[in-house]
């Protein structure tokens, strides 16, 4: 679909709102205001178009009150109209959580209370707000219609999760009101929104509550900027919507995402590289966003360790996230802002960062140029392997689910194996992975599916192959009590009291990568202690054509018109010897090679069956 989409965006907060917010965010850090001006207005559109990027998010609205904002949405007018002019289309970003508490705002009522009555912090200076406050809501109209009528093509909620930095909701009056009414008609009785979240009746009702919030919110603005105009485009920012339960907390659900918006932008940590000796890739990501797509583009922006620690990534980094997006008929969005590099923020459009710009535009024309690949590099995925992707479980029984379900697939991609997330399509599938389900619904999908199954590590049903039962049974054990899920809940709230509001204690924190580190706690790390081999010769027979690699190598193939395409992508920073061993009667038509220093990034096979 990429080639139909047309999409190639980088995120490009720039102007006076941004030069302000990473100075309210990271107090006594210096900031290049000269490349943060340049950046929204036509000298940063031209660098972005000369990379090979059609769409901008640029920031309207960060957050602060109106009578200090109004520049910003001044100098966003100007970004629209210089853009334009160049050539790309513009998504106005909305802060969808949280402000600065600064002006007119020190008196607003609309702030999220936290279960001992106090403000919770959203980095430094800015505070969450409660999601179910009407002034909130009928602000963030104003926003939106704002935006449209500036002309953006677009509108970008950012940050509809609220925290990233673990269970955070609302229990001011209000909320904990209307979360009781739903619970009960769900038939659950509660006490209130739960002060932790476990496997009780409690927090599925909250969670299935927040997720209603959420959504109905995101869609009321997105039916008002389309009433606006019909061809204003609508997105949010998933952030961790598919390796981590930090958004399962939050209600963000790809399955909602994807009805109410007109694509999906999933930000994460997956930027392609090594990692305290770990490979760390995004593929994943792409393919379980796919099995809820519909047809609808899937985008992610990848980090390294996150705002305020990434510098500007070495070339090859981001040729490798680019590559590994293509090849899952997917888009990388550019990290074009925040980085942090020689001592002061900075942008991708900064003078010095222009041989990184031009290898990314080197690639861009090999790809989507005028004898660009990408016309023919796609069709129907051809593989007959998929992983089930249990949702629900996921969301209610995280523990008992996440960790055969991303095993199993870091294991394919490590052995080169090409499969696909599925959900509820079912189409061509020879032999389906099944991880712990608990749900009934999901229960009667696998039921429906009358092809080979394996479960993982658990299966509701008797009688079916299961494999890494032992282990999977040794690791329930180690399931945490309630009184220890509590105690973690209150030290995270100690935790970030002290960052954010003891600078002392935020420098020695810092100094551990404290946010990344956190973040870690909540998801997916790459490593587990599941046998894949048992797990890896029983799909094996089911993939008629073999990768022997060298190297880290991901692995996708399409069909086109009788044609197989199949894609590699090297995760290596060197040259990957590599053999494509094909059925009898296969062969290689044509190899379509893209090279960094010697080294392929990304290679397509045409092979005729």
């Amino acid at each position: 679909m990429v080639e139909k989409w047309n999409h190639f965006s980088v995120y490009m907060w720039a102007g006076p709102g941004t030069i302000r917010i990473n100075k309210v965010k990271f107090p006594g850090t210096a900031v290049d205001e000269k490349v943060h001006m340049e950046g929204g207005l036509r000298i940063g559109a031209r660098r972005l178009k000369e990379m090979g990027y059609n769409w901008a998010y640029c920031t309207y609205n960060w957050g602060f009150p109106p009578e200090i904002e109004h520049e910003d949405h001044e100098y966003f007018k100007r970004t629209v109209k210089e853009y334009h002019e160049e050539g790309l289309r513009v998504l106005g970003y909305v802060q969808f959580s949280n402000t600065v508490f600064d002006g007119s705002y020190l008196t607003k009522r609309w702030y999220a209370m936290d279960q001992f009555g106090n403000k919770i912090n959203y980095y430094s200076g800015r505070y969450l707000t409660c999601p179910t406050d009407e002034e909130w809501k009928v602000h963030l109209t104003g926003i939106v219609k704002e935006i449209v009528e500036a002309g953006a093509d677009g509108v970008f909620f950012d940050n509809v999760f609220g925290s990233w930095f673990g269970f955070r909701p609302c229990y001011c009056d209000r909320c904990q009101k209307q979360f009781r009414e739903f619970a009960k008609s769900l038939s659950l009785n509660v006490r209130g929104i739960p002060e932790y979240l476990s496997e009780n009746e409690e927090s599925r009702a909250y969670l299935i509550w927040r997720r209603k919030v959420l959504w109905e919110t995101i869609e009321e603005l997105a039916k008002l900027a389309k009433s606006i105009n019909p061809n204003v485009v609508i997105s949010s920012n998933s952030f961790e919507a598919c390796l981590s339960k930090l958004a399962i907390m939050a209600g963000v659900d790809l399955r909602n995402a994807f009805e109410v918006q007109d694509w999906v932008m999933i930000e994460n940590h997956q930027l392609p590289r090594k990692f305290k000796g770990l490979q760390i890739f995004n593929t994943m990501t792409y393919r379980i966003a796919h099995a809820h797509s519909k047809g609808k583009p899937v985008t992610s922006v990848p980090y390294m360790l996150g705002i305020g620690t990434d510098a500007v990534y070495p070339i090859r980094n981001y040729l490798q996230g680019m590559a590994e997006a293509y090849a899952n008929d997917s888009v990388m969005v550019l990290k074009g802002t925040e980085y942090f590099h020689d001592g002061k923020w900075t942008l991708i459009t900064d003078e010095k960062f222009e041989e990184v710009r031009k290898q990314i535009a080197d690639y861009h024309s090999w790809f989507k140029g005028e004898k660009g690949v990408w016309k023919d590099c796609y069709g129907k995925r051809t593989t007959k392997i998929a992983i089930f992707h249990p949702y629900d479980s996921l969301t209610f029984h995280w523990e008992r689910t996440y960790l055969p379900f991303f095993a199993a697939q870091h294991e394919l991609i490590k052995n080169r194996i090409d499969y696909k997330v599925v959900w509820d399509d079912f189409e061509n599938v020879e032999v389906l992975l099944v991880p712990p389900i608990f749900e009934k619904s999901e229960m009667e999908k696998i039921k429906d599916f009358k092809g080979k199954k394996i479960f993982l590590g658990y299966s509701p049903f008797e009688n079916e192959k299961i494999v890494w039962k032992e282990t999977y049974e040794r690791l329930a054990q180690l399931s945490k009590p309630e009184e220890q899920l509590y105690l973690e809940q209150i030290l995270s709230l100690l935790n970030f009291s002290a960052y954010f509001n003891d600078p002392s204690w935020r420098k020695r924190m810092e100094k551990a990568n404290f946010l990344f580190f956190n973040y870690l706690n909540y998801c997916y790390v790459f490593t587990h202690p599941f046998d894949a081999q048992e797990l890896i010769e029983l799909v094996k027979p089911h993939q008629p054509w073999t990768v022997e690699a060298d190297g880290f190598i991901i692995v996708s193939s399409f069909e086109q018109n009788g044609t197989l395409k199949i894609h590699l992508v090297n995760l290596e920073d060197r040259q990957v010897n590599v053999n494509l061993v094909l059925p009898k009667g296969w062969h290689v038509e044509r190899i379509d090679n893209y090279e960094y220093e010697n080294a392929f990034v990304h290679r397509i096979y045409t092979v005729k069956l």
